[in-house]
């Protein structure tokens, strides 16, 4: 068989090849769905709901290198779709973020705010879906470091996300965002659903609130950890009998860091093992609720950065977040 025939036939398998599988989401509500990279296809589930889009994407991304997404984006606005990206300035800038292939195709905000980050990872589609969590589409995102992300479709729960994207595509950024969010809780059904944005909402004081109300675990995997009134409340509640255990990234490590207050303290916890980047953002409380989102427990993230906290109050979207922290806690270098 010539080169010709083989190279056809390669370009027919590829093509024949069926999609990822959609993960299994046992034991969640119907209208949330739960991914962690990079063992899930988060990529392809992205790329799928944008091209089933119909009105709108509007997407809020730190980093944004995924060339897959920027396409399925440029597709979506040739249907007609109202396609709209915000970027952090810094990121946008770089040789491999995507905005060079969206710029004056797709229109495009960023910050505009140097010392401050937009940090929020964030989509939503048709006023209906919200796509958050710790992900920024990217390849080491995608495939090598460890990122959650968690799906919700909910119009109420769109809707603040919508308001946070109009407020930063109105131009106003960090602390010169608008007031705090109007109606942050949300029943779906009988599950309650918190959606908060940094720095106009109290993120960090909402996080020790549910931290001081925990009466019998907490587990949390962070990428970066300096807040130390967190840390506090956590300490508390150790002291209190609460089990509490913690993963964290190794590569955040400084003198700012809170992993020494915790291994102190008599606290079990770990540095993570991945070679690349533990990136989550996440607690879970009594294995009832789940605090994620972009937000990490740093100073900065509560008071100048544009952030977004999304808590959950669901046993089974607990237990599935739990799964993957004990995962993290007992896995060796990968």
């Amino acid at each position: 068989m010539n080169k010709y025939w083989i190279y056809i036939l390669l370009i027919l398998l590829v093509s024949c090849r069926p999609p990822a599988p959609e993960v299994r989401n046992e034991g969640l509500p119907p209208w949330c769905r739960v991914y962690f990279t990079p063992r899930d296809p988060v990529v392809d589930r992205m790329v799928s709901l944008v091209d089933h889009a119909q009105k709108r994407v509007w997407a809020a991304f730190y980093s944004f290198t995924q060339k897959e997404v920027a396409r399925a984006l440029l597709r979506a606005k040739g249907r007609g779709v109202d396609v709209r990206v915000v970027m952090d300035d810094a990121t946008a800038r770089s040789e491999f973020s995507q905005s060079h292939l969206i710029r004056g195709r797709i229109p495009l905000r960023t910050d505009f705010t140097p010392s401050d980050f937009m940090h929020n990872k964030f989509m939503i589609i048709d006023s209906f879906i919200t796509w958050t969590g710790s992900y920024n589409p990217g390849e080491t995102g995608s495939y090598r470091d460890n990122n959650n992300v968690i799906v919700i479709s909910s119009t109420r729960v769109a809707a603040n996300y919508e308001d946070e994207f109009l407020e930063m595509w109105s131009g106003k950024f960090g602390k010169g965002s608008s007031g705090p969010t109007l109606n942050p809780r949300i029943p779906i059904g009988r599950v309650m659903v918190e959606t908060y944005f940094a720095p106009e909402d109290p993120c960090a004081q909402r996080l020790i609130e549910l931290i001081r109300g925990a009466k019998k675990s907490i587990h949390f995997a962070t990428f970066a950890f300096t807040l130390e009134p967190v840390a506090a409340a956590l300490l508390e509640r150790s002291l209190a009998g609460v089990e509490i255990k913690g993963v964290m990234e190794r590569g955040q490590n400084s003198p700012w860091c809170c992993y020494r207050i915790f291994e102190d303290s008599g606290i079990d916890i770990r540095w993570d093992q991945n070679l690349y980047y533990l990136h989550h953002k996440f607690f879970i409380i009594d294995g009832k609720i789940v605090i994620t989102g972009s937000f990490n427990p740093t100073k900065h993230a509560g008071n100048a950065n544009d952030e977004n906290m999304l808590i959950i109050h669901h046993s089974g979207v607990a237990q599935k977040y739990l799964k993957e922290f004990n995962r993290l806690w007992e896995r060796q270098w990968e």
